[in-house]
Order: structure tokens, then C-alpha cells, then sequence
């Protein structure tokens, strides 16, 4: 008996299956985003209209109904472009595996003149090495390395800016020695 409703079940959702229709639905497909009453502005894909072969020139209509032209770019543009970026730039940025932990930051920091504390992305990188201590559970060299950045960056000069970066360094100085 539970065999017969088993099978009475399967053919039940194998008809159902036969019936179901799956449509993806494009940006251009719906007039209600397309027109751009969605709330969203320029949310719909833009679409070529004309394209000039010998400039590369594309002629596109804009969501909101505009036609903009998109200039091309030649060949020799790109390759001069594509070499600059790999010659001269030296390629994409990338960051190599354990930056973090190879190197001493306070180390870095004495050592290297484009560290300079005034910047704020350098700042985070140091503060960023104290987050990776506390995450390690390495609460004494935490402590610290928060210490030693705490007395460097209340020495700088526009303290208001960084009130918060100081702040933050408390507080893990804190919850180190709470932990240790």
C-alpha cells in the first residue's frame, strides 16, 4: 500500500514537471524596471543601437532614454596601453600570502621611509597586525605591539583625526591584559 502511494506521488510531481516553464527575465523584458520606475535610477542594461566599424564608435541608449556615444579604441591604443600597464606599472597589484606575519611591523615601520604614520592607510596596516595578535589568541604581543603604537600615535601631530584609531588601541590594551 505504501508502495502504490510512493509511486502515485512520483507521477504525480513528474506531471507537474512537465508543465513548469522556467523564463529568465532580462532588464530590456521588463517595461516596469526598464523605465526606470523601480525606485533605482539606471538599473537597465544599456544596450548598443548603432555601431561604426571603422572607429569603433557605439552609439548606446542610456536607461534614462539618452543616447550617449562610446568612443572606440584602436588596436594600437590597446597594445600601448596593455604594455604601459604591464611595463611601466609592473602589472596588477597583488599581495602575497602571510604579509602580515613575515615581517616585524614596528620593524617596517623604523626602516621603511614611505611609512609615515600621518597616512591613515598605514596606520591600519599596524592596527591591523594588533587585530591579527588578538584574533592568535597572542595576547601578550598584542599588548605590546598596542602599547608601543599607542605612545607613536599620540605623538603625532593632529590628534583629532585619529582619536578614534587611539581609542580602538585602548580598548584592545584592555581586553589584552583582561585576557592574559
Amino acid at each position: 500500500m505504501f508502495r502504490n502511494l510512493v509511486r502515485r506521488q512520483k507521477s504525480m510531481i513528474a506531471r507537474d514537471f512537465e508543465k513548469l516553464e522556467i523564463s529568465v527575465p532580462t532588464a530590456a523584458d521588463d517595461e516596469k524596471h526598464a523605465s526606470g520606475t523601480s525606485g533605482r535610477p539606471n538599473q537597465s542594461v544599456t544596450k548598443p543601437v548603432s555601431l561604426d566599424a571603422s572607429t569603433g564608435e557605439v552609439l548606446v541608449r542610456k536607461s534614462t532614454g539618452k543616447t550617449k556615444v562610446r568612443k572606440g579604441q584602436t588596436t594600437d591604443e590597446f597594445e600601448r596601453q596593455r604594455s604601459h600597464f604591464f611595463e611601466v606599472e609592473r602589472g596588477p597589484v597583488w599581495t602575497p600570502v602571510g604579509w602580515m606575519t613575515s615581517q616585524d611591523p614596528l620593524l617596517k615601520l623604523d626602516t621603511d621611509p614611505s611609512s609615515d604614520l600621518e597616512i591613515k592607510q598605514v596606520r591600519q596596516k599596524l592596527a591591523s597586525h594588533c587585530h591579527l595578535l588578538y584574533y592568535r589568541k597572542q595576547y601578550a604581543d598584542c599588548a605590546g605591539l598596542c602599547e608601543s603604537l599607542l605612545l607613536r600615535f599620540e605623538a603625532l601631530g593632529n590628534r583629532k583625526k585619529i582619536q578614534r584609531e587611539i581609542d580602538e588601541l585602548h580598548h584592545m590594551l584592555e581586553r589584552c591584559r583582561v585576557s592574559a
